[in-house]
């Protein structure tokens, strides 16, 4: 006669592993773990062919800071967009290093220091630095001529000595 055991069996599945006999039959074991290491890929267990990785669209990181919204592709993490550097500074120019990321590097641009008082600034050390003084002169003795930074260039009528060309007057003024 024969008597039920519990010897080791194959129950014929890649996806079980220590099977054993029970009550008079092979018995699947544990599931088997499958797993490539790849977040890339979805590690799926076919009874017939054992572990198969699957190809997924995970997002990712391709280890690049000068890529954004990474995703897996064809089993292998892909760079997403190029990361836009700008720190909204004139007088700096953004580049991407893939290590650092975003830097700003000065630059001498010419630039405005939103004073129109000035004229030919330009970006020293990061900074718009002011350009040489806007001359204001309408060449007018009977005008005082001043700049306002957020203005430009003022005329004011002003009651100055002048000298009106006739030799019949004297102690001539603006008016």
């Amino acid at each position: 006669a024969f008597a039920p055991n519990t010897a080791p069996c194959n129950d014929n599945s890649q996806c079980t592993e220590n099977d054993a006999c029970a009550n008079a039959s092979c018995q699947p074991g544990k599931a088997k773990t499958c797993d490539d290491g790849n977040l890339c890929t979805t590690d799926l267990c076919e009874p017939q062919k054992g572990c198969l990785p699957v190809a997924n669209t995970a997002p990712c990181d391709d280890n690049n800071l000068c890529s954004e919204g990474d995703a897996c592709q064809g089993s292998k993490c892909a760079p997403g967009k190029p990361k836009v550097c700008d720190d909204g500074n004139p007088c700096t120019t953004e580049l991407c290093d893939a290590a650092k990321g975003c830097v700003a590097i000065s630059n001498s641009e010419a630039c405005s220091d939103n004073n129109v008082c000035t004229e030919g600034d330009q970006c020293q050390g990061g900074m718009c630095k002011p350009g040489k003084g806007k001359v204001c002169d309408d060449s007018n003795v009977c005008t005082t001529d001043a700049c306002l930074p957020s203005q430009g260039c003022m005329v004011q009528a002003n009651s100055a000595p002048c000298d009106d060309g006739s030799v019949c007057t004297v102690g001539d003024s603006c008016k």
